[in-house]
């Protein structure tokens, strides 16, 4: 049989595949399944095929689950094009039992057109167009059709969720309205990938000028290895998060009951406490009144006033406003305390009452990173071990828990070598065995690494990481705070800081801006001499003999005077003469005419010209825009200074760490959990625990050796039952790998606040 379909100026015919037919395509194709109805309640099951269909722009063709193992043996040697490709790979997978789909993967012959859009979109504007990346709002964005997906047969039934009674069925026996659907998302499934195919190489085409660029040649062989924007890599992500879905992460449910019912404890003695200070959380009235306390915290504080909102000038309540705060005022310690526990037990605790808890994965974020979300958000558990450690393996398993050492360092080196071209001093240490972080404290102490202590290499661990990312002092401080609970004065930051540029004189280069300060203000705002002489009908700018010429150019000086003004009340030059009021003027004028395109939490005060450092910074902030480049090849627009840096390292670790998780799964490990640079895989209890965790191992600096081969990648791993950061590595007596067993856990669970 065959039916003639139409989407928008695109006819073509369809008719059944027979094994007698063979290899009718001869070029890649787009291809389709449709299943039985998928399980809202379990979205991880994968369902049945019931018919699939493929289409090459000329021809198409619907196929029967009886003849897709046919299909797949005589078409798997081409490339196969699919819109969630994780999917529709699942879905045969889970028909042709006796068939290696995956190996299309494997072989780089699979193209999913979701992750290419959403890959157009982080270079392009910087955005990851998660939640925004279906079928029909891709057809709709990039090829203005509309795609019916409210389609009823006969019957009024659903047409997109019918497909289920069809199941075995023979072709000739499925409604026309259920055929034509199919081939409709197939042919669009084809004009998209041919769209963004095209989109993206215009994009790459015109790349040069973003941070870490090398060469056209580079990016060519980047994209011949790892796909345009790093397709490939990113679509064996997606496909082995989808696998850790499936598997889940089992539940010591005695010991989560447990856990709901001490914080259930705990936060009644916190209310308790906070009532007799007049507060009383979750009642009415009890935002006026936790106002009231803070006005009389600031009426004693001796360190200033406390931090307001910028919208509505009132005291702001967050973790971060108040924290410096807890140490010497019990109220703010019990309310961040409150709060921390509360967001535990509802956000954690409370969901820990099945036996396996199915997180779900976004496997690409503007940083190049992934995300958790779904069930539980794996990814971002709080650090108060007894949460996590209500996480076990299966039955006759345990955990090996694996996990990169400072690889984010290993690839900034790789990619100031790699992209910048410069030696690297922290390369060359990390290659000679020698731990960065001791060398930074011993830079700064005058000891021998030997010599430094926890303290003092915790401090350095804090410079290590927040300082590649851009962080100034301020944010330096509140990282070592909140990361690794170091107390870092302005006095210990800034001799940390010199330190590392002196240990690791290349970060220097790193850290440059991309452009003179102030020009990106001066584009954004239109801060040109003529728009300065037009409102303020002065002079001095346009008649200065270095502005010749450069009249209508963005202006630095008038860009840093924007600044002063955004910062302060009572702006001044530096030889102390107040900045006119004509001035002052112009500059909150030409803010207020960009200010629909800024994020709302500056737009009241723009409309109110309420200048701040905090506003000037956040300004400073959002102007300071650019592009930024991978060493795999993955451009990301629209990025901020500090992400662009971030980007540069912490994109490359995590295409390592994906590739790496793509070794396991194909080796048949078992992933039960991946946080950025860590994994839970569960192996067979018994003698081999230490030959499973060696292969593990080596699969996983097998991967990250593949975008980081000039500096040393160190993995350690050890043996536990239950998912824990007290874990340690233990040996028996005969020096075999034996699972940790955690001892007695604290009766009170200690929550995430800074102090």
């Amino acid at each position: 049989m065959s039916i003639q379909v139409e989407l928008g100026k695109h006819l073509a015919t369809f008719r059944t595949w027979e094994p007698a037919m063979g290899t009718i395509f001869s070029t890649g194709f787009a291809f389709d399944t449709e299943t039985t109805a998928i399980d809202e309640n379990r979205r991880w099951f994968t369902p049945a095929f019931v018919l699939g269909a493929a289409y090459d722009g000329q021809r198409g063709v619907l196929i029967h689950r009886d003849q897709m193992a046919a299909f797949y043996l005589a078409h798997r040697h081409l490339p196969w094009r699919m819109h969630n490709a994780p999917f529709d790979l699942a879905v045969l997978q889970l028909l042709l039992k006796n068939c290696d789909v995956y190996a299309l993967v494997e072989n780089n012959q699979v193209w999913d057109t979701q992750l290419l859009h959403r890959l157009w979109l982080l270079g392009s504007q910087g955005s990851d167009g998660f939640g925004q990346s279906s079928l029909d709002h891709c057809a709709q964005f990039h090829l203005g059709l509309d795609l019916p997906k409210d389609l009823q047969d006969n019957q009024g039934r659903d047409v997109r969720t019918g497909f289920g009674r069809f199941l075995h069925r023979p072709i000739k026996e499925i409604d026309a309205v259920h055929l034509r659907y199919l081939a409709t998302d197939v042919i669009a499934t084809h004009l998209l990938f041919e769209a963004l195919r095209r989109k993206l190489r215009q994009m790459l085409s015109s790349c040069q000028t973003a941070f870490g660029f090398v060469s056209k040649d580079w990016l060519r062989d980047a994209t011949e290895r790892f796909g345009p924007q790093t397709h490939h890599i990113q679509l064996r992500a997606a496909i082995v998060l989808n696998a850790i879905t499936v598997n889940g992460l089992n539940v010591d449910q005695q010991q989560g009951e447990d856990l709901s019912k001490t914080l259930g404890a705990v936060l009644q003695e916190l209310r308790d406490r906070l009532k007799k200070e007049g507060y009383q959380p979750g009642q009415k009235g009890c935002g006026k009144a936790l106002q009231e306390i803070l006005r009389g915290i600031e009426s004693r504080n001796p360190s200033g006033p406390l931090q307001r909102t910028a919208t509505s000038g009132a005291y702001a309540t967050t973790e971060e406003a108040l924290s410096t705060l807890a140490e010497s005022e019990p109220f703010v310690r019990d309310l961040l305390e409150f709060k921390a526990v509360e967001k535990m037990r509802n956000t954690f605790a409370q969901k820990l009452n099945c036996k396996v808890l199915h997180p779900s994965f976004n496997p690409l974020v503007r940083s190049g990173r992934t995300s958790s979300f779904g069930e539980i958000n794996s990814q971002n558990l709080p650090r108060d071990d007894r949460v996590r450690s209500c996480f076990v393996a299966p039955e006759g398993h345990v955990f090996i828990n694996a996990d990169y050492a400072a690889i984010e360092m290993a690839t900034l080196a790789q990619a100031v070598m790699g992209q910048l071209g410069l030696h690297s001093s922290l390369g060359a240490a990390i290659n000679a065995g020698q731990d960065p972080h001791r060398l930074v404290a011993a830079q700064v102490t005058g000891k021998l690494p030997s010599e430094i202590t926890k303290q003092e290499r915790q401090q350095a661990k804090a410079i290590n990481f927040g300082k590649p990312g851009g962080m100034g002092n301020r944010s330096l401080q509140r990282y070592a705070q909140a990361s690794y609970g170091v107390t870092l004065n302005d006095q210990a930051v800034a001799a940390l800081s010199e330190a590392w540029f002196e240990q690791f004189p290349e970060m220097r280069t790193f850290l440059q801006k991309d452009e003179p300060f102030g020009t990106a203000v001066a584009v954004f705002f239109g801060l040109t001499p003529s728009a300065h002489l037009q409102h303020t009908e002065n002079k001095k700018f346009i008649d200065h003999p270095e502005n010749r010429g450069r009249e209508n150019m963005p202006h630095p000086i008038l860009a840093s005077m924007f600044l002063k003004v955004m910062a302060e009340v009572r702006p001044q030059t530096r030889a102390g003469h107040e900045y006119s009021a004509e001035d002052i003027d112009f500059f909150w004028g030409q803010a207020s005419q960009r200010v629909a395109d800024l994020p709302n939490k500056m737009q009241a005060d723009i409309l109110a010209r309420r200048p701040s450092k905090r506003l000037m910074q956040l300004l400073l902030g959002f102007t300071d825009r650019g592009s930024v480049i991978t060493l795999t090849g993955r451009l990301r627009a629209n990025a901020t200074f500090c992400a662009r840096r971030n980007t540069v390292f912490q994109g490359l670790a995590a295409d390592g760490a994906k590739l790496a998780l793509w070794h396991l799964w194909r080796a048949g490990y078992a992933i039960h959990n991946f946080i950025h640079d860590e994994v839970l895989v569960a192996v067979p209890k018994g003698p081999l625990l230490g030959f499973h965790a060696q292969i593990i191992r080596q699969l996983l600096i097998k991967g990250m050796q593949e975008v980081v081969p000039d500096v040393r990648v160190s993995v350690e791993y050890l043996a536990t039952r239950r998912w824990s950061k007290d874990a340690v590595l233990v040996r028996d007596e005969s020096g075999r790998l034996s699972a940790w067993e955690p001892a007695a856990t604290p009766s009170r669970p200690q929550p995430e606040i800074a102090t």
